[in-house]
């Protein structure tokens, strides 16, 4: 595993508990923690001793620690799959790629309760201007969410 692929599962839990409404300092953490993962750890494959290192920095906690060693260990993120499985796949995929803004998504799911491919595309559709899509953007959230 690459200091990369960890930080990308933090950034991933962040925007999937700020999806979720979940406590901003959880969210915070773990922005924080992708941050300092991609500052701070080497290149090349990392070991648990790289891991070890980091929770030496402030503001990096046992939770980030542990997590870390998790996904080092299995190839997971053990919360990150509990957070999956509470959302509609729709909902989940756009969090995933990051096309749209977490709180846009929480939005979506949470205050209209849309959550087949086709609702989502159309509300946002109906709301490009407001939300600032681009086109293209558009276009890749719109082919992504027809797959579903």
């Amino acid at each position: 595993m690459r200091k990369e692929e960890l930080a990308m599962q933090f950034d991933l839990l962040s925007r999937l508990l700020k999806v979720n409404r979940d406590n901003p300092f959880k969210v915070r953490t773990y922005d924080f923690a992708a941050r300092v993962i991609r500052l701070n750890l080497p290149s090349g494959e990392l070991t648990s001793d790289d891991i070890a290192d980091i929770s030496s920095i402030k503001g990096i906690g046992k939770a980030v620690k542990e997590k870390s060693l998790e996904f080092l260990e299995s190839g997971e993120i053990k919360k990150t799959s509990e957070l999956k499985s509470m959302m509609p796949a729709a909902v989940y995929l756009l969090a995933f790629h990051d096309l749209i803004d977490p709180e846009v998504i929480s939005f979506i799911w949470k205050d209209m309760g849309l959550e087949e491919p086709l609702e989502i595309v159309d509300f946002l559709a109906s709301r490009k201007e407001n939300l600032k899509l681009s086109q293209d953007r558009f276009s890749k959230i719109e082919a992504l969410l027809l797959e579903v």
